[in-house]
C-alpha cells in the first residue's frame, strides 16, 4: 500500500475520522478511524464514496458504540443492495 495525501479529517463525538489517497491500490483510500488516540478500525474504501463517510459519522459512530458495522454497511451501501464495505481488521 503507497500513501498519498489526506484528503479528509474531521472530528465528531469524541472520533476522528482520516481519509487517505492511496496511490497503490490506485482507486481506493485508507480510511482509519480513531477513538482519543487510539486507532480502533482502518480499511480500504473507494474513493468515489469517501462522502459517504462523511455524511454518515453519526451511524457510524452509533454502530461502533454497539461493537457493529451496521453504520459503515449504510456509508457503503449503493442503494441496489449492494455494499463496498467489506469488514478488515
Amino acid at each position: 500500500m503507497i500513501k498519498g495525501k489526506v484528503v479528509f479529517e474531521g472530528e465528531k463525538r469524541g472520533y476522528t475520522f482520516k481519509a487517505t489517497d492511496l496511490i497503490e491500490p490506485k482507486g481506493n483510500v485508507l480510511i482509519e478511524i480513531f477513538k482519543g488516540n487510539n486507532l480502533i478500525k482502518e480499511f480500504l474504501f473507494p474513493a468515489y464514496k469517501i462522502w459517504n463517510i462523511a455524511a454518515h459519522t453519526d451511524d457510524i459512530i452509533d454502530g461502533l458504540e454497539e461493537q457493529s458495522d451496521v453504520g459503515l454497511r449504510i456509508a457503503g451501501s449503493d442503494g441496489l443492495g449492494g455494499n463496498c464495505y467489506t469488514e478488515q481488521n
